[in-house]
C-alpha cells in the first residue's frame, strides 16, 4: 500500500513514500537561520548515502519546506510542460495557498535526478523542473517525473548572486552533506557551498 507524507496532520497523496519505506532517521539543522526538521525514509537502517530514500524538510512552523523522493523507477511516459506546470501549480496551492499566491511563473527545465540502487548501478529520475520566483525573493520549484509523480518540492531556497550559487543549505540532498561532513569534495555551483 503506498504511503504518504503529511503536512499540518493532512496526509498528501501527491508526496508519496515508495512501498515499505520507513523513518530512519530525524534530525534537527538550521537552513536560512530557521531551525528543520530532516527526516529521511528508506527501506531500512543504516542511513545509504546516496541510495534509494526520500528527504522530507519541515519548518519550525511545521510547514513542508522540501520533499525529495530519490528511488522512483517508471517507465510510464514524461507529462508535457504544461501538465508539468499544472502539477507544480496545484501542488503548492495545496500546501500553502497563501504562500502561493505571491509566486510567479518562471520556466520549465528537462533535467534528471539519480541514486544509487542495491546492486551499485546509477539510476537515472528524469524531471520536468517548474521553477517559480516568490515575492520575499526565494525560488522555489516542483519536479514532476513520469505518470506525472512528483519527483521534488522546495520552497524557499534562497541565492548568492555574488558567488552564482544557491545560498540556502541542502539538507536533503547527500552529496552536499556528505561534503558538509567533510566526507566528500564540494559540489560544484550552482550547489550552496557546504
Amino acid at each position: 500500500m503506498t504511503q504518504s507524507i503529511q503536512v499540518f496532520g493532512q496526509f498528501q497523496a501527491e508526496l508519496t513514500l515508495p512501498d515499505q519505506f520507513k523513518l530512519i532517521a530525524s534530525d534537527s539543522r538550521t537552513r536560512n537561520h530557521e531551525t528543520v526538521t530532516v527526516e529521511r525514509y528508506q527501506m531500512t537502517e543504516p542511513v545509504v548515502m546516496n541510495g534509494p530514500h526520500v528527504t522530507v524538510v519541515y519548518g519550525d512552523d511545521g510547514r513542508l519546506i522540501s520533499y525529495n523522493n530519490f528511488a522512483e523507477r517508471s517507465t510510464t511516459e514524461m507529462p508535457s510542460k504544461r501538465e508539468a506546470v499544472a502539477i507544480a501549480k496545484r501542488l503548492f496551492q495545496k500546501l500553502d495557498p497563501q504562500y502561493a499566491r505571491d509566486l510567479s511563473y518562471m520556466r520549465v527545465d528537462q533535467l534528471s535526478r539519480s541514486f544509487v540502487d542495491d546492486a551499485n548501478r546509477q539510476v537515472a529520475i528524469p524531471i520536468m523542473w517548474v521553477k517559480f520566483a516568490h515575492a520575499n525573493g526565494s525560488y522555489n520549484w516542483v519536479s514532476v517525473g513520469a505518470g506525472g509523480q512528483v519527483i521534488e518540492m522546495e520552497r524557499e531556497s534562497e541565492w548568492d548572486y555574488w558567488q552564482s550559487r544557491r545560498a540556502t543549505e541542502e539538507w536533503n540532498y547527500d552529496d552536499w552533506v556528505l561534503a558538509r561532513m567533510g566526507l566528500a569534495p564540494q559540489p560544484a555551483a550552482p550547489e550552496a557551498l557546504a
